[in-house]
């Protein structure tokens, strides 16, 4: 069985998100919010998933990057 700390880590440092693991063993994060059309078209995602904790923190981050430099609607 895996270790729940990098779930918790992930969900501590993205509290924007909820983040669980699937049945497939994979990681998943869903943002706590709608997003705008505007946001969607921009290429933020509503939900994301990842092979593990690196890989979805990763992903996080990088949808956190850019959703910091959308353009003031």
């Amino acid at each position: 069985m895996r270790t729940t700390r990098p779930l918790k880590e992930l969900q501590a440092a993205f509290p924007g998100w909820t983040i669980w693991r699937s049945s497939a063993d994979r990681l998943w994060a869903t943002r706590n919010r709608q997003l705008t059309d505007v946001e969607m078209n921009y290429g933020l995602s509503h939900t994301i998933d990842g092979d593990d904790a690196h890989q979805l923190g990763e992903q996080l981050r990088d949808q956190e990057r850019l959703a910091s430099e959308l353009p003031p609607q």
